[in-house]
């Protein structure tokens, strides 16, 4: 719970800390079209809080497997998971971008840091994009976008970049979308003063949406640890600190659900620039994040008094499942949070750390695949699960 308190300060810090970006910016786009907001009534979601432990997980999910990542290289602070075309690429901390096999054989590792060509400073971002088979990287500090292979890392070219600094990527539809959090870095560049944006070829901006808001430039935190949300057939957008969710489509984005908070913050809070982490340790609920569908099932997570809570939403029912610190089976299988959608099933990502918990709890219960399982030199474990036949 405290990693992901401090993650999320972490990233605001990120936030201020962006390249300056000179009155020399080779401009991206003369013309950015006013992206479509569609007018759709979202689906109402009334959140209320229940137990701090939800332990019946098996009403609505069951266990379909488990993929244990090979332990080379170990694994330190995973930041991004997409698992696209029966490839896993993991966004490490310390080892770059690692792409598996569904069975969690090491296939290549991209860690290509320095400044000669196809060199990388850092990872700010990455998505990958399925019609072309190419892993592209953002790099903030180099203000380049890096295009690899997805097939095995080699790198292809680099572009130029400099103008937007997204925080996140995604690539859906044909299109590359951009969060981009702030503008302070290219103040008089007003065609670029959006939340979201999208671009065709990733280097052109096409359409914009969502114009930034002056009390959110002012407060450069963000206590979402993401904004874009890939649901494998859909991609959901949710901005920090707003309760609509929406679904963004080819040309346009489509609100598709209100999430009515127990006593969310108010804009006043925000004007205020509180310090982040009383912020986070209020009363208030805040942060809507790890928004992923399956069927009739919405899951998504927020914060409230300094704890990270996970809600599940039967939207078919229009009915609440649970909204807990915890979420588990109650025999012996295995899940942490849900962390992503890949075909028709959700994935967890399970780590050592969990683990090592789950197995001190009830060391007896748990299958040979998990008893010989090594904390310390082990890497994570993806879990996937599909809906329980009542859903």
């Amino acid at each position: 719970m405290n990693k992901y308190i401090a993650f999320i300060l972490m990233t605001g810090c990120f936030f201020s800390c962006t390249h300056t970006h000179t009155g020399k910016d080779k401009i991206v786009s003369s013309i950015v079209e006013e992206g479509v907001i569609s007018s759709s009534v979202p689906q109402k979601l009334t959140v209320r809080l229940t137990e701090d432990i939800y332990d019946r997980l098996e009403t609505v999910l069951q266990p379909v497997s488990y993929v244990k990542l090979s332990n080379t290289p170990l694994l330190g602070r995973i930041k991004k998971v997409c698992i696209i075309d029966e490839h896993i690429f993991v966004w490490d901390v310390a080892s770059g971008i690692v792409c598996y096999d569904m069975s969690g054989k090491f296939l290549f590792l991209l860690n290509a840091r320095g400044q000669g060509p196809g060199e990388y400073t850092d990872i700010s971002a990455f998505t990958i994009n399925t019609h072309l088979k190419e892993l592209v990287i953002y790099d903030n500090a180099k203000q380049t976008l890096m295009f690899y292979s997805a097939k095995n890392g080699k790198f292809l070219r680099s572009e130029q970049f400099n103008k937007p600094a997204p925080t996140e990527m995604a690539y859906f539809g044909g299109y590359f979308l951009y969060n981009n959090r702030l503008h302070r870095n290219y103040q008089d560049d007003v065609s670029l003063h959006y939340s979201l944006l999208a671009s065709k070829d990733g280097i052109h901006i096409d359409h914009r949406y969502f114009k930034h808001q002056e009390r959110e430039e002012q407060y450069p935190f963000s206590v979402s640890m993401r904004n874009l949300h890939d649901n494998y057939s859909k991609l959901y957008y949710c901005r920090d600190f707003d309760n609509i969710i929406y679904q963004v489509d080819e040309d346009s984005v489509i609100p598709r659900f209100q999430v009515e908070l127990p006593q969310p913050v108010p804009n006043s809070k925000i004007e205020e620039r509180p310090d982040e982490m009383k912020l986070l340790r209020s009363g208030y609920s805040l942060g809507i994040t790890d928004i992923y569908q399956q069927g009739g099932l919405l899951s998504f997570r927020f914060i409230k008094d300094g704890a990270i809570l996970s809600c599940l939403y039967d939207i078919k029912e229009k009915k609440q499942i649970c909204c807990a610190k915890r979420i588990k089976f109650f025999d012996s299988s295995f899940v942490d949070t849900i962390d992503g959608v890949y075909k028709d099933c959700f994935y967890s990502i399970l780590t050592p750390e969990y683990i090592g918990y789950a197995l001190s709890e009830n060391p007896e219960e748990f299958s040979d695949f998990f008893k010989e399982y090594d904390e310390q030199d082990d890497n994570p474990v993806i879990g996937f699960y599909k809906l329980s036949t009542n859903m």
